[in-house]
């Protein structure tokens, strides 16, 4: 993507921020775009996760969003979870997966009885 003037504003932009100039691609056919993600899991085709409450949640965005994904939050979460969710997400780190912390005070049997609850039983 180009800017005008070369100026890349320091925010993200959404689909409203952006105007698109039809002018001719470099690519000269859509199989020579490459799909697939920087991080090694081979995914090359684009992942959107469905609108279910169930389904859309905050870890599950911010898994989708690591992987170049979207994630549809369902209409009916009230819109300060979703600013909440959409602030949290943006704030992730790009690349590692979330860290569980734990207090001075808690314990070993309190770190493990986290596992089960994240992916691949590890922390």
């Amino acid at each position: 993507m180009r800017f005008l003037n070369d100026v890349k504003p320091p925010y993200d932009l959404t689909y409203d921020d952006v105007f698109m100039v039809p002018s001719r691609s470099a690519v000269g056919s859509r199989q020579a775009v490459d799909l697939s993600s920087p991080d090694g899991t081979g995914t090359t085709i684009p992942l959107v996760v469905a609108n279910m409450t169930a389904i859309a949640g905050r870890r599950m965005a911010e898994t989708v969003a690591r992987r170049g994904g979207l994630v549809v939050i369902p209409q009916d979460i009230p819109i300060e979870v979703v600013t909440d969710v959409i602030s949290w997400v943006k704030s992730r780190h790009h690349v590692l997966d979330t860290p569980i912390v734990l207090a001075p005070h808690q314990t070993v049997a309190d770190a493990l009885s986290l596992l089960p609850k994240r992916a691949h039983d590890a922390a």
